[in-house]
C-alpha cells in the first residue's frame, strides 16, 4: 500500500512536470520558429517591393517586422529571378549570394512551380530557401532593368514586352536559420529530458517526507484496527458465554438468540478486519510463506464445497477450469481468496441463476467468477472494492456480509503481484483475477 501511494505520488508529480516541460518546449520553439518564419516573409516583401533588390531609401515610411543595420545587406544571402509567361526561366540576379548558378535556379524554379504555392520553402544540395512570388507588370520590369537590377549573361538579347505578365520570385538563403531552430529544439528537448530525470530523482528522494503524515496516518489506522479488534474480542466472548448462560438457566428465547447471532456477526466483522490489516501489512513486508499450489484442484475443491449451498438455492454452479494450473503463492490466501468470490457470485445471483467458474492458464492463470445478476447494468462497478460498500445503500441484513470480503479479495491479489477486476456484460457480473 505505502509503495503503491509512493509510486502514485511520484508518477503524478512526473507526469504533471512532463506536461509543463512539454508545453514550455513547444511555446519557446513554437515562437521562435514563427518569430523566424515571419521575419523572413517581412524581408522577402521588402525585397520584392523593391523590385528585387534590398535598398532602404524609403524604409522610414515602411511598417517593417526586422532591424534595420548597415550590415544587414550583407547578412543577408538572396537573389531573384523572372519568370515569363509560359513560367520560363527569363532573368536572374545572382549579384548577392555565391552558391547558386543558372542549374541551381532552374532547379528551385520547377520546385516553385510544384508547389503552386505564392512563398514558402524550396531546395537543393547546397541549402534551404525561402521564397515569395509576386506578379510584376512588364512595364515595371522594364524600369528596373533599366535601372540595371539584374545583371545575367542573358542582357545582351533581352526583350521585355511591356503589355506581358511576368513573376518576380525572390529566393533568400534560410539555411542557417532552420538548423539553428533545429539545433534549438534538439537542446530544448534534452535539456527538458534531463530537467525531467533530474525532477524524477528529487521527488523520489523526497517522496517519503512528502507522504511520510500520510504514512504515519495509514499506519496509526492499522495498529487502531488491530488494537481495536483484540480489544473487542474479549468483551464479545463475555457476552456470548452470558447468553449461553442466559439460555441455559431460563430457555432459548427470542432476545438469547438476537444476542448470540449479533455477538457472532460482529465477531465476523472484526476477525475479517484483522485478517485484511494483516495481509496489507504482510504485503508492505513481503512476509507472507509462498509455495507451489495445485491451482486447478484448488478451485475445483473450493466451487464444489459450494455446490450443495447453491443447488439448495435453486441456482447452477458451472465449471470450466483448465487441468493442471500451478501457482506460486501463500495457499491459505488463496483459499480465501477463492471462497470470497464464489461466496460473493452465489449472494448475489439472482434466482434461479448460474454461477460459472473459469480457470484458464495463458502466461498467468485467470480466474473467471460469474453470476447472473439482471439489474447489474446501472451499478458503480468502480467501488466494489471499496472497504465496506455494498451495492444496497442501505446495508440491510437479507444478504449476509460486511462489505469488506472484496476488499480482502483486493488485498490478497497485491500479495500475489497479481490484478483484479469486475466487469458487466450480457446480464452477468464477472470478477477477473490475474495471478
Amino acid at each position: 500500500m505505502i509503495r503503491r501511494l509512493r509510486r502514485k505520488f511520484i508518477l503524478i508529480a512526473s507526469g504533471a512536470i512532463l506536461l509543463i516541460l512539454v508545453i514550455v518546449i513547444f511555446c519557446i520553439n513554437g515562437v521562435n520558429s514563427y518569430s523566424n518564419y515571419t521575419e523572413s516573409i517581412s524581408i522577402l516583401k521588402f525585397i520584392a517591393e523593391n523590385n528585387g533588390r534590398l535598398v532602404f531609401d524609403n524604409h522610414h515610411n515602411q511598417n517593417l517586422n526586422f532591424h534595420i543595420t548597415e550590415e544587414l545587406p550583407y547578412e543577408i544571402r538572396y537573389f531573384t529571378m523572372i519568370l515569363d509567361e509560359e513560367q520560363e526561366l527569363f532573368l536572374t540576379d545572382y549579384e548577392h549570394i555565391a552558391a547558386v548558378d543558372t542549374n541551381d535556379a532552374d532547379l528551385l524554379r520547377k520546385g516553385v512551380i510544384l508547389r503552386n504555392k505564392n512563398q514558402g520553402y524550396v531546395s537543393n544540395s547546397d541549402g534551404i530557401y525561402m521564397y515569395l512570388m509576386k506578379q510584376i507588370s512588364g512595364e515595371a520590369l522594364q524600369e528596373s532593368f533599366t535601372e540595371s537590377a539584374f545583371r545575367t549573361d542573358r542582357n545582351y538579347d533581352i526583350e521585355i514586352d511591356c503589355e506581358a505578365d511576368y513573376s518576380l520570385i525572390v529566393f533568400m538563403d534560410c539555411t542557417n536559420r532552420i538548423y539553428r531552430l533545429q539545433r534549438l529544439r534538439i537542446f530544448s528537448i534534452i535539456i527538458g529530458l534531463i530537467c525531467l530525470v533530474m525532477f524524477i530523482v528529487l521527488v523520489s528522494f523526497f517522496s517519503k517526507i512528502a507522504i511520510k503524515p500520510v504514512i504515519e496516518s495509514y499506519e496509526k489506522q492499522k495498529q487502531f484496527i488491530t488494537n481495536a479488534g483484540h480489544e473487542l474480542k474479549t468483551p464479545l466472548a463475555i457476552i456470548s458465554a452470558n447468553a449461553e448462560v442466559m439460555e441455559a438457566m431460563d430457555g432459548e428465547s427470542e432476545w438469547t438468540q438476537s444476542i448470540l447471532n449479533q455477538v457472532r456477526r460482529l465477531t465476523g466483522l472484526v476477525n475479517d478486519m484483522i485478517t485484511l490489516a494483516r495481509l496489507e501489512e504482510a504485503s508492505e513486508r513481503e512476509e507472507m510463506p509462498f509455495e507451489q499450489i495445485a491451482f486447478s484442484e484448488k478451485v475445483k475443491e473450493v466451487a464444489e464445497s459450494f455446490r450443495p449451498v447453491i443447488e439448495q438455492q435453486g441456482k447452477k454452479l458451472n465449471l470450466d477450469i483448465v487441468e493442471n494450473s500451478i501457482i506460486n503463492g501463500n495457499e491459505k490466501s488463496v483459499h480465501e481468496l477463492i471462497s470470497i468470490l464464489i461466496d460473493n457470485a452465489v449472494k448475489y445471483c439472482d434466482d434461479g441463476g448460474l454461477v460459472h467458474v473459469t480457470l484458464k492458464q495463458q502466461k498467468k492463470a485467470v480466474l473467471i467468477i460469474e453470476n447472473s445478476y439482471a439489474n447489474g447494468a446501472n451499478v458503480d462497478y468502480s467501488r466494489f472494492f471499496d472497504r465496506f460498500y455494498r451495492e444496497d445503500t442501505s446495508h440491510n441484513q437479507e444478504k449476509p456480509g460486511y462489505g469488506i470480503g472484496l476488499s480482502m479479495a483486493e488485498s490478497i491479489v497485491n500479495v500475489h503481484k497479481g490484478k483484479i477486476s469486475v466487469s458487466y456484460h450480457d446480464g452477468m457480473i464477472a470478477f477477473q483475477v490475474t495471478i
